[in-house]
């Protein structure tokens, strides 16, 4: 990736996997592998960050910061550096193995990625427009963790749960089949609960939160300038620096009883990289006017290429395996008008048929980024009791206050070149007291708005956005 989204993102630190690492090529590792790598063991002995640790600590040391519950997170076995070396092939792919959910395990959260993917996107009115479904799933299913009656009821229709029990199982295996850092993809998810010394607990939820959505647990005087600055730190922390922009402002009020957040942070190169010496200066017309961008190009007889009515779909794969579907709607439509339909999501999760073409991709490089305010498209997606004085919080606080969530910020930020992308996404949730032959031949050139959705292996969607403006 780009050199500066790297350096910024330094301080963040199946069964046919054997079968695949015996015949395995080479992936090619950026130059600046070995300098994250030099970085990545300072944290290490440092006690910063690495997966597999089974403690965690606020990112800045603080007397007024203490932690109650921290989770034990998977072990991740390095991609081998030496590829002739069987027997770390088999470790790799046996800790990989051993995250991988049941079949079919997601399909359930079909309804919610629709519904969000339309509602979220649909309304870009010519802006940049990006979120993280993942990120927002996890802090929902938290959310439903910790409350109960309607209210909880209320987040598991959306989620598509029959029950908590469920919604739990569900929740850990979303978590860890989508974690993974082993040096040759990143994919670090992040979850916290941060509670106020004025409020007893039931330890038990607490516990839950660390175990099954491998939350880390803090406790201290909310709305103090500790607290606000260990969440920040923390928030910074996991998205890499990528975020910084939109969490410097983010503060707990001393009305605040307790603060919900989810973080992800996405680095995976391209299966095949675009050649810099192929990039060209060209328009992209935006809403606003034309402007000249830098564009990847590349032509491939393999490329997937589908033209439903109405759009141009192409894919591009990622190491981990995910996708990033590109989407051009037609000449006079918007993407918001595409997403709003439903189209993309029908394309995504229905039966496809690539057409036969040598592609001629024209590709903008993009940096994108958007903070959004959740509260009213989480009532529009009907969960409203939470907003309220009627909210139930009772499995978590020992003690009834009239309070209810009064903020639900989630930002997020996508950035592709020629190795590949970078990513990054929180959500916020916070909880206040008080009252309330040769083939033919296509050209597609991304030369005007259009839409994106990276989407893992799984099937489900990890970033999805709206470039009106690269």
């Amino acid at each position: 990736m780009k050199k500066k989204l790297l350096e910024d993102a330094l301080s963040q630190v199946g069964d046919d996997h054997i079968r695949e690492a015996a015949t395995y090529k080479k992936r090619r590792l950026a130059p600046w592998f070995g300098a994250v790598a030099a970085v990545l063991a300072l944290a290490i002995a440092l006690g910063i960050f690495w997966p597999g640790r089974t403690k965690e600590t606020p990112p800045q040391a603080n007397p007024g910061v203490y932690t109650l519950c921290a989770p034990n997170y998977p072990i991740l076995s390095p991609y081998p550096a030496d590829e002739a070396d069987y027997e770390a092939y088999t470790k790799w792919a046996d800790s990989q193995k051993a995250l991988r959910a049941p079949e079919g395990y997601a399909d359930s959260l079909d309804g919610f990625f629709d519904r969000t993917l339309s509602l979220l996107l649909g309304k870009a009115e010519g802006q940049n427009k990006v979120y993280s479904p993942l990120s927002i799933y996890l802090a929902l299913a938290m959310l439903a963790e910790i409350t109960g009656g309607e209210t909880k009821a209320q987040i598991l229709a959306l989620l598509g749960a029959a029950d908590q029990a469920a919604l739990r199982t569900q929740a850990s295996q979303v978590w860890k089949a989508h974690y993974h850092d082993d040096g040759l993809s990143t994919c670090i998810l992040g979850s916290s609960l941060w509670l106020s010394d004025n409020y007893s607990y039931i330890e038990q939820t607490a516990q839950t939160l660390a175990d099954d959505y491998f939350a880390s647990v803090f406790r201290g005087d909310l709305g103090s300038d500790e607290m606000n600055e260990a969440l920040r730190a923390w928030l910074s922390q996991q998205t890499g620096g990528l975020l910084d922009a939109y969490i410097e402002d983010i503060q707990m009020e001393p009305l605040t009883v307790l603060a919900l957040a989810s973080t992800v942070y996405y680095q995976v190169q391209w299966t095949e990289a675009f050649r810099e010496e192929n990039n060209t200066q060209a328009v992209f017309h935006a809403p606003g006017g034309d402007r000249t961008e830098t564009f990847l190009n590349r032509s491939s007889t393999t490329a997937a290429y589908y033209a439903p009515e109405g759009f141009q779909v192409t894919g591009l794969y990622l190491e981990d395996r995910s996708t990033m579907w590109l989407f051009l709607p037609e000449e006079g439509t918007t993407p918001e008008a595409l997403m709003a339909g439903g189209q993309p999501w029908a394309f995504l999760t229905g039966e496809k048929d690539p057409e036969g073409v040598t592609l001629n991709l024209s590709l903008p490089k993009f940096d994108i980024s958007a903070d959004t305010d959740l509260v009213e498209d989480l009532k529009s997606l009907g969960i409203t009791r939470v907003f309220d004085s009627t909210a139930d919080f009772s499995p978590l606080l020992k003690e009834e206050d009239g309070g209810y969530v009064s903020q639900v910020r989630h930002a997020a930020r996508v950035a592709i070149d020629e190795e590949g992308v970078t990513a990054a996404a929180y959500t916020l949730i916070l909880r206040d007291a008080g009252s309330m032959p040769p083939p033919r031949e296509v050209d597609l050139v991304f030369d005007r708005p259009f839409a994106f959705v990276i989407q893992s292996r799984d099937g489900l969607v990890l970033f999805a956005g709206v470039v009106n403006e690269p």
